[in-house]
């Protein structure tokens, strides 16, 4: 869904910089093949199938007639695909399926199995599957979310807080097997509600330290190598000691990543 509202977003913007660079010329254009070039002629009048021949010395003009064209072809493709996702975006309901049970007599439902689990019933179960993650240090310092989850940083604690305020159910520090690495534990594991994917997070707090950040570049490609990709269903935050994390880079990323 994200992806389609992007695209929409996208064509509009590509529709405004049609409309700016569209030239308003009443002349048409008839272009023939003379070999292996192109000879153009301006058409002034309906009744007028020849045309006036364009020299090379005036071939803008027959760039600007051209151009004119294929922007208001362009500007109407753009239109119609635009048309067609608000009326999808209009008429998609992600969660019908699950109201087609969910809207049963109670009696018939406890008869019903339903063709796949709600999505209420696949969070409450993705959110309390059990796992061990990785144990804190006798001595670590101790940083607490909102609703209690244990991290190991203020700016986990930032990211946390965040997915908790958009509804995004995670897992912290969940044990994820990676070729090339092991086990690892990522920040966070978090679950797309509509698409029911997995989507990792994990946060590099200490850039500024060289040794730390070779390591961090590591990970991010043994990730990649095992089909975790920026921008898909990996996330990467950092920050320096200059650059500390905020909030409102945690809620650009959250915006852009989940559905």
């Amino acid at each position: 869904m994200a992806e389609i509202v992007a695209e929409r977003d996208y064509l509009k913007s590509l529709l405004g910089t049609i409309k700016c660079t569209a030239k308003h010329t009443k002349e048409s254009l008839r272009v023939l093949t003379r070999k292996n070039s192109f000879q153009y002629y301006i058409i002034n009048e309906k009744g007028d199938h020849n045309g006036t021949f364009i020299p090379r010395k005036d071939i803008r003009k027959a760039r600007t007639i051209a151009q004119r064209d294929y922007n208001k072809a362009a500007s109407k493709t753009i239109k119609k695909q635009l048309a067609i996702i608000d009326a999808f975006l209009a008429a998609y309901r992600p969660n019908v399926v699950d109201e087609t049970f969910t809207k049963l007599h109670p009696g018939r439902r406890a008869l019903v199995t339903p063709v796949r689990e709600t999505d209420d019933d696949f969070v409450a179960s993705w959110q309390h599957f059990p796992y061990t993650g990785k144990p804190f240090e006798i001595n670590a310092p101790e940083f607490y979310t909102s609703t209690g989850v244990r991290v190991r940083s203020k700016s986990e604690v930032i990211i946390a807080d965040a997915l908790s305020r958009a509804g995004i159910p995670f897992r912290y520090e969940y044990p994820t097997g990676i070729r090339g690495w092991g086990t690892l534990y990522p920040d966070f594991t978090c679950l797309d509600r509509r698409s029911r994917t997995e989507i990792i997070w994990e946060h590099f707090g200490m850039m500024s330290d060289h040794d730390y950040a070779d390591v961090a570049i590591q990970k991010i490609l043994r990730y990649n190598e095992n089909g975790y990709v920026l921008g898909r269903n990996f996330i990467a935050t950092f920050e320096t000691a200059d650059s500390p994390l905020n909030l409102k880079q945690v809620q650009t990323c959250i915006k852009a990543n989940f559905s």
